[in-house]
């Protein structure tokens, strides 16, 4: 039984390519995958800011609110 040497070479040659390309795709998606959850968390951080700056503007609305309706009870007095 005889085998072509060039062909057990080319189907070892392919699989170590194939082998190499995928873990250099594996690789690069781990990586994306850290990026994003790093992204993600700056986003969160943004969003928690927002929150933070829009319920500092609600309460100072409220407070003025009242200075004002104070102002005007004072005045109609």
């Amino acid at each position: 039984m005889e085998t072509n040497p060039k062909k057990g070479n080319a189907s070892l040659i392919a699989s170590a390519v194939g082998g190499v390309t995928l873990g250099w795709l594996l690789k690069n998606y781990v990586s994306k995958q850290q990026k994003l959850e790093e992204h993600q968390s700056v986003l969160q951080r943004i969003k928690q800011f927002e929150k933070r700056l829009y319920e500092d503007g609600q309460k100072r609305a409220y407070d003025i609110e009242n200075i004002k309706r104070e102002v005007k009870s004072r005045i109609e007095v």
